[in-house]
């Protein structure tokens, strides 16, 4: 054994026994930490030997995410913990290179929801969903044929998945505007904007929050929605972290068939791609007016080869909708469409994690050139890939992005979708993943990416209808997400920001996410 080593077996129990002691004395060197021990907030603050701690990170979906380690890691229980343990932090000395991140379920970019060095607040334990009935009705489950809002909300909790909140919502026949993917967390979603399986029928998730529950930058708890704090409600429909850490979100439920929905994947061949765009098209540009029917597809160079996935689901379970009849010309290699509940579509995609991610978005038009110059781009960064020999997974997935979400949201939000979305659109996401143990690619697969991204949006720029809008949740941390809902919402942001959090805690102590400081 060499004596680097045999000195590191040596003071290895020494140094647990040290951290414990420090912990214990309520000491641990670091600013962060020793004001939660100070606040009382020992018993729910972890540290790197902690089982708890290990757990917490190891459950982060990206690679990346994982090797962060914060100096400590705070777990809530209660919003009560949430407050008691911002005060703590927005009283200790900010002096030397420490930082806060807020996590509820961890799918944000890298940076985002966790630190290297600091504490990274862990809402682990606000993974619960209940319903409740309006005060102002009776409850309505009844499905006669198409779906219909009710009196029940359900309160959802920021770090409960969509596969559970969907599931618990399922026995009741009700719904709400969650997210696709089964494993994604509820918080960064509805804070961001937020695609559901409903969204051409009742807007993006976040328009769907009727109330949230919010402790600000000075531990004070309130509420948000059409009735009080009416400015807060508005910027959080959009707004990220930048206003305050959300507890709970109150949403709409709607009736949901009581034998399932109808749909699942499909698996058609590249070479009729032209079909599939067209059929594509002409769904995304005729739902304006509300449809039951969702759909996106999704490409990828699988085996260095192009290749086509399209997710197809009737929400109101009708198994011959008219805008999914094209599917029925031509051959597929594989055919998942089937009655099931929507929980196990949004399961069917659930990611394990655990690799490595980078992506990109933009909003498109929903034209035959746009798609066209996509397929170009895609099929020569899969050639460009293949000669180098690098082995990134690339996706490029399309969604309908109907003009009519500018005016679905009650009470308002900050998109600025009134003004940037001229036309029924196509939402357009850019992935690329590489495996954890091919990390070595990272920056040549980045930069390929990036330039793929640029030469599509260089064209729809080009071309009348382009909007400039970009979506948080796909977004890449170098794209301008904030300013891309307009200079008004900006400017409504910045203002609602200096009246809830004058000190700009969430600002210059919580540095990831999307910052309006930085505008």
């Amino acid at each position: 054994m060499r004596f680097n080593n045999l000195l590191g077996v040596t003071v290895s129990s020494y140094l647990t026994a040290q951290v414990l002691a420090q912990q214990s004395s309520k000491s641990t060197g670091f600013k962060g930490c020793d004001a939660l021990l100070d606040a009382g907030l020992g018993n729910i603050t972890v540290f790197p030997l902690d089982n708890a701690y290990n757990e917490s990170v190891s459950t982060y979906p990206s690679s990346e995410s994982r090797r962060l380690r914060p100096s400590c890691i705070v777990q809530p229980r209660s919003t009560e913990d949430v407050s008691k343990t911002v005060k703590a932090l927005g009283g200790a000395s900010g002096a030397g290179s420490w930082d806060i991140a807020i996590r509820s379920g961890g799918h944000g970019y890298f940076g985002s929801n966790g630190v290297t060095r600091g504490v990274t607040i862990d809402l682990t334990f606000f993974n619960s969903t209940e319903l409740v009935e309006d005060s102002s009705g009776n409850w309505t489950r009844h499905w006669n044929g198409t779906s219909t809002l009710t009196k029940s909300v359900a309160r959802i909790r920021p770090a409960a998945r969509w596969g559970s909140i969907i599931t618990y919502l399922e026995q009741y026949n009700l719904s709400v505007t969650g997210g696709r993917s089964g494993h994604v967390g509820a918080g960064g979603l509805l804070l961001s904007g937020g695609a559901s399986y409903h969204i051409q029928q009742w807007g993006f998730s976040c328009d769907n929050v009727i109330n949230y529950e919010v402790v600000l930058a000075n531990g004070s708890i309130v509420e948000a929605n059409t009735r009080e704090n009416t400015d807060l409600f508005k910027a959080l429909k959009g707004g990220g972290n930048n206003l305050g850490i959300v507890t709970r979100f109150d949403m709409r439920t709607f009736t949901i068939p009581p034998d399932g929905v109808y749909g699942g994947i499909l698996i058609p061949s590249w070479n009729d791609v032209d079909i599939l765009n067209k059929q594509f098209l002409d769904y995304a540009t005729s739902i304006g007016g509300g449809s039951p029917d969702h759909e996106f597809i999704v490409w990828r160079n699988n085996d260095a080869q192009p290749n086509i996935m399209v997710m197809a689901v009737s929400t109101d379970g009708n198994e011959h909708s008219e805008s999914f009849t094209p599917f029925d010309a031509i051959p597929l290699e594989m055919d998942f469409r089937a009655r099931q509940n929507l929980s196990q579509v949004a399961e069917s995609i659930s990611d394990t994690g655990g690799s490595h991610d980078m992506g990109f978005t933009l909003t498109l038009q929903a034209t035959t050139e746009v798609m066209d110059k996509c397929a170009e781009v895609f099929l020569d960064l899969t050639e460009d890939l293949q000669q180098s020999d690098i082995p990134l997974l690339v996706t490029f997935v399309f969604q309908p992005f109907p003009k009519n979400l500018a005016s679905a949201s009650p009470g308002g939000n900050i998109l600025g979708l009134h003004k940037t979305l001229p036309a029924d659109s196509i939402l357009f996401d850019v992935g690329g993943t590489l495996n954890a143990s091919e990390i070595a690619y990272d920056g040549i697969a980045y930069s390929m990416i990036a330039k793929a991204v640029e030469e599509i949006r260089a064209f729809s720029a080009s071309r009348e209808g382009h909007s400039s809008y970009i979506y948080m949740n796909y977004a890449n941390p170098e794209q301008d997400v904030i300013g891309s809902y307009g200079a008004d919402n900006v400017r409504f942001l910045k203002d609602t920001a200096a009246k809830y959090d004058p000190t700009a805690f969430f600002q210059d102590r919580v540095p990831g996410g999307f910052k309006m400081s930085r505008l």
